[in-house]
């Protein structure tokens, strides 16, 4: 064999070894690209998944606190009752000496006792001393009425010896009473003194919270108890 013939297979056979080794690159490279490819696939589908898994856990949890604010809600108020408001005014109709009259009454806050009423525009609701207020006419203030919250669970036929012990300051006279046009003292115990000048009434009156205690000091010749027990009325916690 010649020494060209030798040349020409050597550089043939070089040719064949280079081709074969870029098609094993270029075929490595397809293979690397594509599994990339489906691994960018893969990692994009796992990072959606882990994100609706996150948006449906934080989903879950808003409609978790939006059920338990309402379950609370709900719980204050049945627990509570929703706050009631009352106006800052009234009118109130009420008997004195025979006559009817109508006036406006505005909403008072007891500073000594936990209650509002309604006060005409005449009488002025004080404190008397830890438990006890006065409610008084302005131009003649020994007209007037006490008002005492006592509790709930008092004793009622205790509290009606001690009120006629009371009004034997008065007179020994002591004679029930129940004034007409009060259908919110159907079930209390009332109990009146007079003398020649002043009359005494003492109500009793239960109630969900307490048991009211209502003292009403007027003149003996005078009907003017009535405006008192018409604002006595309106006390409300």
């Amino acid at each position: 064999m010649g020494k060209t013939m030798i040349g020409g297979y050597i550089k043939m056979k070089k040719m064949k070894l280079l081709f074969i080794s870029l098609l094993i690159t270029a075929l490595l490279g397809a293979c690397g690209t594509s599994k990339k490819e489906q691994n960018t696939g893969d990692d994009k589908e796992k990072t959606e998944t882990i994100d609706e898994g996150n948006n449906k856990q934080g989903n879950d949890e808003e409609e978790t606190e939006t059920v338990e604010q309402t379950e609370n809600e709900s719980g204050e108020e049945t627990k509570d009752g929703p706050e009631k408001v009352r106006l800052l005014e009234k009118n109130l109709t009420y008997q004195e000496n025979g006559k009817t009259e109508e006036e406006t009454a505005f909403l008072k806050k007891s500073d000594n006792q936990d209650y509002s009423l309604y006060v005409l525009a005449d009488y002025e609701l004080t404190g008397e001393e830890p438990q006890k207020d006065v409610l008084y006419l302005k131009e003649a203030d020994a007209l007037f009425m006490r008002i005492e919250l006592l509790p709930a669970n008092a004793n009622l036929n205790d509290e009606v010896e001690t009120i006629k012990s009371q009004l034997e300051s008065v007179s020994s006279d002591i004679k029930e009473t129940k004034p007409q046009g009060h259908e919110w003292l159907k079930n209390a115990t009332g109990v009146t003194a007079e003398n020649g000048n002043e009359r005494v009434s003492a109500y009793l009156i239960p109630q969900k919270d307490w048991l009211l205690k209502l003292t009403i000091f007027t003149p003996a010749k005078e009907d003017a108890e009535d405006p008192f027990l018409k604002m006595a009325e309106t006390i409300e916690d």
